[in-house]
């Protein structure tokens, strides 16, 4: 039965090339314009969808989880992230400001900016989030400083500074609102600077309030939702550039403040600019590289040409399908190109080499294509059911993304057999080799090295066994790391500041959601939450409203009196007087000198000590220089010690006229993201650990979920969408090995043969998942792309060997042969138009290149050397 079918298969492709090739021209023409018609529709038609919330089905539990929280609060969905980090609470707050202000003039490309902590509301209220206890030492600090708060506001200079710590270190009256040893010691580090000429702040804030307090952070952020256009194949392009824009801008106005922008859209943008760029860059050379293998598989620089361009056509043909059957590429149905030039052009090369194989064994150049269609055109075609039977497999799942790659490939298939069995026969009928010399042998190597194989048959069967059970220990390691953050370039901005906020509890951008029907509700799931071992915090929008409000409005209220309203602003430092500022440094360090001697073992001794050796090292210096760098230097130290005291005096004097937060108070933009206009509630839960470990990660989720079984974010996405995917690809590999194995044993009517063309499939995706334990290369959402690839070429290539092996031929060894020359150059075309992904920075593409890189070759060796050595029994 089975010779029927292959004579049946044979009759029929002679028959169809012995008509077509009556008219080679016209049929290339026919060709030729269905190419062009492609082209034009692909251009009208053909978009690109680069949203990466659509590459899993929208009818996974967590997708609808994650879609309900988007439509309650979308505030901050697709967001990007400005992190700012100054030396002081009070720069970071400059910065944060001028930010604002420039990211609110840019209306087209910015849909909305949102500042967490900023504005006027917790600049009025901002005192009322201090523990009573700290608010009560604050207001006993303010009150007993009043009169050094009113000395500077009339005279805000170094020279006004230098004599109220004066009169402090000589006398007991010491009228500050802060602790003398700390500001001795940071008006050493002042000093210190001036000299090595470095920048330096002093921070009033967290001097008279503290540095712990969350409210004073020298880390602030900004969440801005940009303008995303999904047609490009970079969405976010424009924004991000405006966004950098203006931060460059900021760098340089602000060049104490570090400024950077991560978040999930600055992420996937940098993202896909680093595999754009890998791209362009590799372009070149894998074309060449890939010529160069073609040239020397088949020996002609026509054949070559002619190969390429029925590649070429296919890939055309192939798109228009994709345009007209789906619409739109996704981020990885886009590497359909890159499969079917792996895949396609194995039909070429196979056809190609038996041409000219036939031609060396003095074939006319008619009867030689003829014959090559005939001998080749049954198993080639059998190839192509079997590889796209495993590309249709993954239609089913709920990975939309493959799905869609496996429509568009697995029609590829047909089209390049087709466009093999028509095109490439024309062109070889209209430019035809020339014949080849008789006694032309294509062997490379000694015959021993044929007959390898059949000869040592025993020593490599027990071999393959001893390998494919190792490999199948070592796949029980195997593992999926589903967080996508591990394949970026982690020397990207974007990568290496998200990577750095993860290690933090407060600022972890990896938070869970849960939304609450009611007030009760939302309190009592954050109860519960925070109780667990993963669980730093559970915050609700009751968390913005302070507790004790009575009494810290009874303490804010009585320092108000103290202080009085009649000042309004605090000055900002003025200009300074050189003379009067030396004499005054002149006179403090004398002060120091009385204080150390009549209180030598005073607590204030040890920094008095170090601040004096300094202080004299600095009056050296000045003495010395002349009158403009004399009053540079002095400027520098006033602006070290003075220039943050004004922000600090005027928003503690703001903060005087506070009154009673309620949820009705709040400021709008925040109540939104906490409570929505339907009335549901948002709980955000923060990490306690490190969720740049998966385990942290998987753990955090894990117990979230058992209390919350609907919590939602990026860690449940990141997580459910690794299980997700490693279900479609189990689900679609099972099914494309059912679909192949019945498509052999209909064809081949014959177990045995079935199973020896499974062999080198099944082989190389055993030892391929090995490789990646030995190599700590798991498998991720990039590098799983290869496993259809390696499914494809490991069938294609068992079907090839054993078809030679069975049809009686003059050759010895079937490595001598055309099919096997065909089934190396297939593969190394394949490795040479990727190879260059293993080199570049994308972790997700290097990984790819070097998991493809193994699995081509242990496909060619199990090919060749494995199969052969299982379909003889030649004894050693």
């Amino acid at each position: 039965m089975k010779k029927k079918v292959t004579e049946v298969c044979s009759h029929f492709l002679i028959q169809l090339e012995n008509r077509l090739l009556r008219y080679p021209k016209t049929l290339l023409l026919l060709i030729l314009l269905a190419c062009g018609v492609s082209l034009f529709y692909t251009i009208g038609h053909l978009g690109i969808d680069t949203d990466t919330t659509k590459i899993l089905s929208e009818e996974l539990p967590f997708q609808q989880d994650r879609e309900r929280f988007i439509e309650t609060f979308p505030q901050d969905d697709q967001a990007m992230l400005v992190v700012v980090d100054a030396q002081t609470p009070e720069q970071a707050t400059r910065a944060v400001n001028y930010l604002d202000t420039q990211l609110h003039n840019e209306k087209q490309l910015i849909k909305s900016v949102y500042i967490p902590g900023a504005g006027e509301f917790f600049d009025r209220h901002g005192l009322l989030y201090l523990e009573q206890d700290e608010l009560e030492e604050l207001a006993a600090k303010l009150a007993e400083a009043q009169p050094f708060v009113g000395t500077l506001s009339g005279d805000n200079t170094l020279k006004s500074l230098l004599s109220i710590l004066e009169q402090a270190i000589t006398t007991d009256e010491r009228e500050l609102p802060v602790d003398l040893n700390p500001l001795l010691d940071k008006i050493r580090l002042a000093v210190r600077a001036v000299l090595d000429g470095k920048p330096y702040r002093l921070s009033w804030q967290q001097m008279m309030i503290g540095e712990d307090q969350a409210l004073l952070s020298n880390q602030r952020f900004i969440l801005i939702k940009p303008q995303l256009d999904f047609n490009e194949l970079m969405p976010a392009e424009k924004s991000v550039e405006a966004v950098r824009a203006i931060v460059e801008e900021t760098r340089h106005a602000l060049p104490d403040v570090q400024i950077r922008l991560t978040g999930e859209v600055v992420l996937e943008h940098d993202e896909l600019a680093t595999v754009t760029y890998s791209a362009e860059i590799a372009s070149l050379f894998s074309f060449v590289l890939v010529f160069l293998a073609l040239s020397i598989g088949l020996r002609s620089i026509r054949l070559t040409l002619i190969t390429l361009s029925v590649l070429v056509m296919g890939l055309l043909l192939t798109t228009g399908f994709a345009a007209l059957a789906i619409g739109h590429l996704n981020i990885i149905s886009i590497a359909f190109a890159v499969l079917y030039i792996g895949i396609g052009v194995d039909y070429a090369i196979q056809l190609c080499l038996r041409y000219r194989e036939l031609l060396q064994m003095q074939f006319s150049r008619q009867q030689a294509l003829i014959e090559a269609v005939r001998k080749v055109g049954p198993s080639i075609a059998l190839c192509a059911i079997t590889t796209a039977a495993g590309f249709f497999a993954f239609i089913p799942t709920a990975y939309t993304g493959v799905s869609e790659l496996g429509i568009i490939a697995g029609v590829g298939i047909f089209i390049s057999l087709l466009i093999t069995l028509t095109a490439l026969p024309a062109l070889l009928t209209l430019f035809p080799l020339k014949p080849t010399p008789p006694g032309t042998s294509d062997s490379l190597f000694p015959d021993w090295v044929y007959r390898f194989p059949m000869r040592h048959a025993t020593l490599l069967r027990w071999t393959a066994a001893a390998l494919t059970l190792a490999g199948l220990g070592l796949l029980t390691q195997a593992r999926f790391d589903f967080n996508p953050i591990n394949l970026r370039d982690p020397d990207t901005e974007s990568v290496a500041t998200f990577k750095e906020l993860l290690t933090s509890k407060d600022a972890s951008p990896m938070t869970l959601t849960v939304l609450a029907k009611n007030k009760e509700q939302a309190l009592d799931m954050a109860q519960k939450l925070t109780r667990l071992d993963s669980v730093e915090n559970a915050i609700t929008i009751y968390d913005y409203i302070p507790d004790n409000q009575d009494a810290k409005l009874a303490i804010i209220e009585d320092l108000a009196l103290v202080m009085g309203l009649q000042l309004t602003a605090f000055p900002a430092p003025q200009q300074v007087n050189v003379e009067d500022t030396m004499a005054e440094l002149e006179q403090f360090r004398q002060a120091i000198d009385r204080h150390l001697a009549d209180e030598p073992g005073s607590e204030l001794s040890a920094n008095l000590s170090r601040l004096r050796e300094d202080l004299v090292s600095l009056l050296a210096e000045l003495q010395s220089e002349p009158g403009a760098e004399k009053k540079a230097r002095l400027e520098q130290l006033q602006f070290s010690l003075l220039d943050t005291l004004p922000d600090t005096m005027n928003t503690l004097l703001e903060g005087l006229d506070a009154g009673p937060v309620t949820l009705e108070t709040l400021p709008p933009d925040l109540t939104e993201r906490w409570l929505s206009e339907d009335g549901v509630y948002r709980v955000m839960i923060t990490p306690r650990k490190d969720l740049n470990d998966n385990k942290n990660l998987r753990e955090f989720v894990n117990e979230v979920r058992q209390l919350a079984p609907d919590a939602t974010d990026l860690p449940v996405i990141y997580l459910e969408s690794g299980n997700a995917i490693v279900q479609a690809f189990q689900q679609a590999l099972i099914g494309a090995l059912a679909a192949i194995v019945l498509v052999l044993l209909l064809t081949q009517r014959n177990i045995k043969n079935t199973l020896l063309i499974l062999l080198p499939l099944l082989m190389t995706a055993i030892l391929t998942g090995a490789s990646t334990v030995i190599m700590d290369n798991p498998f991720n959402f990039a590098n799983i792309i290869i496993i259809p690839l390696l499914f494809g070429l490991g069938v294609d290539g068992g079907i090839y060997i054993m078809y030679r092996l069975r049809n009686p031929a003059e050759e010895v060894s079937v490595l001598r042969t055309s099919t096997a020359r065909g089934v190396v150059f297939s593969g190394l075309t394949t490795l040479c138009s990727l190879v260059s992904m293993a080199f570049t920075p994308h972790l997700g593409l290097a990984s790819m290149g070097q998991l493809l890189a193994i699995g081509l070759i242990l496909t060619i060796v199990c090919t060749l050397i494995i199969l052969p050595a299982f379909a003889n029994r030649v004894q050693d």
